[in-house]
């Protein structure tokens, strides 16, 4: 279970309060307008930033103040974080092995995970080379290599056209599903998210409204919400 309990966080005038829980193993989509607080609740889950105030748990867990590499958690972010110069094969196996070694174990590991994210490319090809989808791809197959239970998404494919777009939330839903993760996907691009799941946690002006896990209908009677479809 993710439990963020009663946290705060100060940024210059602007004030974050976030009240929420969630089980294990489930796609949730988190929305709300640009500004709204989305990626600042996903820097406090992951460690980027620390609290002024509350406690974060995950599988019973303190990780309130632990460094980013202690959580049992991977993060990816909208620009993918990969580098340019390292081909796909050290692009990925980074995520398990910091020296990247080329070991007949580490070339099958990366096999399989390519194939696991439907990226049919030679593994030494250059990062710089591919296109912004299966650079998106190489950094899903990093994410998922590392084999932590709490996936974080924060607006990850929002520069990208929307067919491709479609087509990669697809796998991040059967990835998700079929290794039991319980996955974060921050996006304003509500009707997207739609097609992953239908339960959402809308951030307005630094809270969750109602502090909890909400559908597609339920969010359709409040205000706020209606007023942000706008």
């Amino acid at each position: 279970m993710l439990k963020v309990n009663k946290i705060k966080y100060n940024y210059g005038k602007s004030l974050f309060s976030f009240d929420f829980k969630l089980t294990n193993s489930q796609i949730i989509g988190v929305v709300g307008k640009s500004g709204s607080g989305k990626s600042t609740l996903f820097n406090l889950i992951a460690g980027f930033l620390i609290p002024k105030s509350g406690t974060i748990y995950f599988d019973n867990r303190n990780i309130t103040t632990l460094k980013p590499y202690d959580r049992d958690m991977t993060i990816m972010f909208q620009d993918h974080n990969n580098f340019n110069h390292l081909s796909i094969f050290e692009n990925i196996i980074l995520g398990v092995d910091s020296n990247m070694n080329k070991t007949s174990n580490n070339i099958k590991i990366v096999e399989d995970i390519v194939k696991k994210v439907s990226l049919k490319i030679d593994i030494n090809k250059k990062v710089s080379d591919l296109s912004g989808g299966e650079q998106q791809r190489v950094t899903i197959a990093r994410c998922l290599l590392r084999k932590k239970p709490l996936l974080l998404l924060d607006e990850p494919f929002n520069t990208l056209d929307p067919g491709l777009r479609k087509i990669l939330y697809e796998d991040i839903k059967k990835i998700s599903i079929n290794n039991k993760l319980t996955t974060l996907i921050s996006s304003h691009l509500i009707d997207e998210i739609r097609n992953v799941t239908d339960n959402f946690l809308f951030v307005d002006k630094g809270k969750i409204i109602e502090n909890k896990i909400l559908s597609y209908r339920q969010l359709l009677k409040n205000k706020l919400f209606t007023e942000y479809l706008k």
